[in-house]
């Protein structure tokens, strides 16, 4: 049997870094309002019934003999969270590296557990899938990262979360404020600045960096009054709400330590020059992709405009589907 698995990237609009397990152990919460996209990994996985070595194919290529031989943090501790030690051999896909600011690491780790527990015989729900990579990033690999990545991607379509304590998440039904947001999206680029970066790197430095609270606290509080006030408002009201509090959210990010550098304040000039409003840097700091709205005339013009100067622009699309598997 061959299992083949696909999970999206992931936009956050808002509340992002209020995700983080060491903020909500010490804060009680946090919010974070995203959505995925239609840019995907992909894991193909199947036994090798008749081999004592296993065969591992991602960026790089490994054969293992056990389980601890194998060189991949997220391979390896997810082979033996679920006790997989029947070799495999795997083949991984993406549209996107690690450390674009997409949650490429997080959409890996849930296509990856999806792909796992299928082939161990698991039938597990998304919001399972997306709790178990989050535990093994988190808790098995010991990244000071957050959750709104594992669920933003696993659960597909538009979500509005809230982080608790002891790794516990809810999701909240928001139907207005979801059709706002979906069309709201039909609006949104993203600019590759072709800038990677190890988020793992950043958000250390962010929890050392004792200003951070604060400001985390500041952009928690912005992504709740949205939603509060997004409750009495129409569509029309709601859309145009969300791009001031994500400018506002964004000023407060960009101040934090790591965020911005030279580099992307020039790509940032750049990319208001060809008529783009930008929205905010996606994911932890230091590259990555830019969130913008279009202002112009002419997205062709503009488009060519940012190519010149070495910037991808892409169209954003919302998956709705979230992580999803086949067998063969």
């Amino acid at each position: 049997m061959i299992i083949i698995s696909r999970c999206p990237y992931r936009i956050s609009l808002l509340g992002g870094s209020s995700d983080l397990d060491w903020y909500v152990n010490q804060k009680g919460y946090g919010l974070s309002l995203g959505f995925s996209i239609k840019l995907y990994t992909r894991v193909i996985v199947s036994f090798r019934d008749f081999s004592d070595r296993g065969i591992l194919n991602y960026s790089s290529r490994e054969e293992y003999k056990d389980l601890e031989s194998i060189s991949h943090p997220i391979i390896r501790s997810c082979l033996k969270r679920f006790n997989l030690q029947k070799k495999i051999e795997l083949c991984s896909m993406g549209e996107s590296l690690s450390g674009s600011g997409l949650g490429g690491s997080s959409s890996f780790s849930v296509a990856l557990v999806k792909a796992i527990t299928k082939l161990n015989s698991l039938e597990l729900n998304n919001n399972e899938i997306a709790h178990f990579a989050s535990e093994i990033e988190i808790n098995d690999l010991n990244k000071p990262i957050g959750r709104q990545d594992q669920y933003l991607c696993a659960l597909g379509g538009v979500n509005i979360l809230e982080f608790k304590p002891n790794g516990k998440v809810k999701k909240y039904k928001e139907s207005l404020l979801t059709e706002a947001i979906e069309e709201f999206s039909k609006k949104l680029y993203i600019v590759n600045t072709n800038i990677n970066r190890s988020a793992t790197s950043t958000l250390s430095n962010l929890k050392k960096d004792s200003r951070s609270i604060s400001s985390i606290d500041d952009i928690r509080k912005i992504a709740l009054n949205f939603i509060e006030k997004s409750r009495n408002l129409n569509q029309k009201d709601i859309k145009e709400l969300l791009e001031i509090y994500i400018k506002d959210a964004w000023e407060v990010k960009r101040k934090m330590h790591g965020v911005m550098t030279k580099e992307l304040f020039e790509i940032e000039a750049e990319i208001v020059k060809a008529e783009f409003s930008i929205l905010k840097l996606l994911g932890a700091g230091g590259g990555g992709y830019f969130l913008t709205l279009f202002n112009g005339n002419s997205i062709e013009k503009s488009k060519s405009e940012l190519e010149i100067n070495g910037l991808n622009l892409i169209k954003v699309e919302i998956c709705k589907e979230g992580c999803i598997s086949s067998n063969f």
